[in-house]
């Protein structure tokens, strides 16, 4: 009983750390978003995240020949994957990390609703009602709390990017299980980053694009190791240690946390407090999060 108790809370102590995880990406993406080409930054992530992956499962004897066995799976995940990552840079260098943040937590509710539309699954009302919930605070902050401007679908240039970004990975969760050949969740990702690098160095070298940036601050490479290995790899690891110990709902969960540390550092970091709707907003986001927990 309480070994079972322990593995259920470093569990939990684990999605933990997946949401700073990526709340980090959204913190430091920001500071450096304006100095790289989102596409070249993505690409560094991706080579360095498939080298240091593939160089680990090598070494672990884990990578096989398996891997080629319809190797355009890996290329139709990684291109959902480049898309949204692209979107995301380019989307902060035009708007806030809380409003990237926020939207970034529509996306359980849009994965359900796309479940729910292209494959007919069927969830509880409770889970409707928590992601519904959740959503509704998200909006509310990006569309700065104003009924006026969620009529009129008055969002900047970087929310609207952002948000095509997000429903477009929305479709990762639907594809990735339909596509698995029964491989580790590793092997998988080792091969969506693999084809996600030769996507984007097609992409840079069709564009015409140089592979290296104009200035490379110490910061930039800290932030390409921090998303290869924190952002990338380890958010893959929280996510296969914890996927098979807690339910779904506290693993979709914990997405909704990461508005709340990308608004704690940004109240801390900066001189004054972020608007009053975006505290207004976060209060449904944190119930939709405990009513998945109650649902689980």
């Amino acid at each position: 009983m309480i070994s079972s108790l322990n593995i259920k809370v470093k569990s939990h102590l684990v999605m933990l750390l997946f949401s700073l995880f990526v709340a980090g990406s959204f913190i430091f993406g920001k500071i450096f978003a304006e100095i790289i080409e989102p596409e070249l930054l993505t690409f560094y992530r991706f080579l360095l995240g498939a080298l240091i992956l593939g160089s680990y499962l090598s070494y672990s004897k884990k990578l096989s020949r398996a891997i080629l066995i319809r190797p355009w799976r890996y290329f139709v995940l990684s291109g959902i994957y480049s898309i949204y990552f692209v979107f995301m840079f380019i989307a902060l260098r035009h708007t806030s990390t809380i409003s990237t943040s926020a939207i970034f937590a529509l996306m359980p509710f849009s994965t359900l609703i796309l479940d729910s539309l292209f494959f007919n699954k069927k969830s509880k009302t409770l889970i409707w009602l928590a992601l519904g919930l959740s959503s509704f605070g998200a909006l509310f902050i990006v569309f700065d709390g104003s009924i006026h401007n969620a009529l009129n679908f008055k969002l900047d240039y970087g929310e609207l990017i952002f948000l095509i970004g997000t429903i477009v990975y929305s479709t990762y969760a639907l594809f990735q299980p339909r596509l698995n050949n029964g491989e580790n969740l590793l092997i998988t990702t080792f091969g969506v980053l693999t084809a996600g690098t030769v996507i984007l160095g097609l992409t840079l070298i069709i564009q015409g694009k140089n592979f290296t940036p104009d200035t490379i601050p110490i910061g930039l490479i800290f932030l390409v190791i921090y998303l290869a290995i924190f952002a990338s790899i380890g958010t893959i690891l929280c996510l296969n240690y914890a996927s098979n110990k807690i339910p779904g709902t506290n693993v979709m969960a914990y997405s909704l946390l990461i508005p709340f540390w990308v608004l704690l550092v940004e109240s801390f970091a900066k001189d004054g407090l972020a608007p009053a709707y975006t505290y207004i907003g976060i209060v449904p986001i944190g119930l939709g999060l405990l009513i998945l927990y109650r649902n689980s």
